[in-house]
């Protein structure tokens, strides 16, 4: 993101402790179902493992792209994301339609300055563990964006 930040017109970056891989967005849940998405969570399995992380890539958007670092598609992730989708259909959630595309949000609502591509960024290769998966509530307390945890599970 230090690398991005001189290259952009204007943007809104992610904040550090904000990065995160969203594995299903649910978007508005009632406090009745987060007590079955806990219970989706519950009954996924997985050993710990590794998400390699590099790679650049964008959405376009109006007013703005979105720049991300692209996570590989690992047998381990594939997997959990399956789980966790099969067991929240289970229980009656609509899940989205739109192919899963791991990938860690970098910048929202991105102008790149005039001199600057999309082609000239790179993001390093990289890994990261994984041991849990977290469901988090989003607020913007002073129109900042927080994802704050609700239910947290080690995955082993």
């Amino acid at each position: 993101m230090r690398g991005l930040r001189p290259c952009c017109e204007s943007g809104r970056f992610t904040r550090t402790e904000n990065l995160h891989l969203t594995l299903i967005f649910l978007g508005e849940t009632s406090p009745e179902k987060i007590v079955l998405v806990r219970e989706a969570m519950d009954a996924v399995h997985s050993s710990p493992f590794f998400l390699h992380i590099g790679g650049f890539g964008y959405f376009r958007r109006e007013g703005g792209d979105i720049f991300w670092a692209g996570v590989e598609r690992s047998e381990p992730l594939m997997s959990l994301h399956c789980q966790m989708s099969s067991q929240l259909r289970a229980r009656r959630f609509a899940l989205e339609k739109r192919g899963f595309r791991p990938h860690l949000t970098l910048v929202r609502q991105a102008v790149l300055k005039r001199e600057y591509d999309h082609g000239a960024f790179v993001v390093p290769a990289m890994k990261m563990p994984v041991d849990r998966i977290t469901l988090f509530r989003s607020d913007h307390p002073g129109g900042k964006l927080r994802y704050t945890p609700v239910y947290e599970r080690r995955i082993s």
